[in-house]
């Protein structure tokens, strides 16, 4: 098992730890919703800090990122973050090894990307603004149609039953629809956890979809109020177990070393 962190931040924003390695999604101090800003000192302390940023709303974007993780920080950003803004820019398809870390990046029926990223074999997914954006109670069928096919098809390349920990929106002013995109999303790439965000500060909402939400194959772990976090453990795979190149030169040795006694 794999032990990691989860401080919610608010709005879309959370920083995640493995081990020495910290992750920060989305931060932004602005918002109508409560904001907190991650520790300075926290992030001095890692070993490694990587910032993400999904796009360039300012609900989901600071400059502040740079003064809070400065300079060694390694900051990867949706390819509509404007210059002088600094950073390895990404865009839908494209592939990154920074490092241990490895980034996919994905679309997004908003602005900007969402983000997969691989650290000691956990992957975690952040959509970013990639929602199925529409309002039932007030969308005409034409847009709704729309909505749906832009939605499905940015989902459709996200890898099916290989994401650990997702974070995804469920946005109440969308009314009967809040949990349309993250329900699908649950059903379609089945994640082990999902992490609600984007819910415009009502925890009652993330709560909602934590208990109308869950399957069989994922789990819904509702975190309320920023500055609140959550400790998660996550299996690790056979392939990011740290002694699988030993083991397999083991198993591989103790078959030789069984056909050769066969033989003899």
């Amino acid at each position: 098992m794999k032990d990691i962190s989860v401080q919610y931040l608010g709005g879309s924003g959370f920083l995640v730890t493995v081990d020495e390695t910290g992750m920060l999604f989305d931060f932004s101090e602005n918002g109508s919703d409560e904001r907190v800003m991650p520790d300075k000192k926290e992030l001095a302390s890692l070993k490694r800090v990587y910032v993400f940023v999904s796009h360039r709303h300012d609900t989901h974007f600071s400059p502040t990122v740079y003064d809070l993780c400065g300079e060694r920080a390694v900051y990867v950003l949706g390819e509509d973050v404007p210059l002088p803004h600094k950073g390895v820019r990404m865009k839908p398809g494209e592939e990154r090894g920074l490092g241990p870390v490895t980034v996919r990046a994905f679309g997004s029926t908003d602005e900007g990307v969402s983000f997969l990223v691989e650290y000691l074999g956990i992957r975690i997914f952040h959509a970013g603004d990639l929602n199925l954006w529409h309002w039932r109670d007030e969308s005409s069928i034409n847009e709704i149609a729309q909505a749906e096919k832009a939605f499905y098809d940015c989902v459709a390349p996200i890898p099916v039953e290989s994401i650990d920990v997702a974070f995804f929106p469920v946005d109440p002013r969308q009314g009967s629809m809040y949990d349309a995109g993250a329900g699908y999303f649950v059903m379609t790439v089945k994640p082990r956890i999902m992490i609600p965000m984007h819910f415009q500060g009502r925890g009652d909402v993330a709560l909602r979809f934590a208990l109308t939400g869950e399957t069989s194959a994922t789990k819904i772990v509702a975190i309320e109020h920023a500055g609140d976090s959550v400790s998660l453990s996550i299996p690790e795979s056979e392939d990011s177990a740290p002694d699988r190149k030993l083991r397999d030169f083991i198993e591989g040795k103790l078959d030789e070393d069984e056909d050769e006694n066969a033989e003899g």
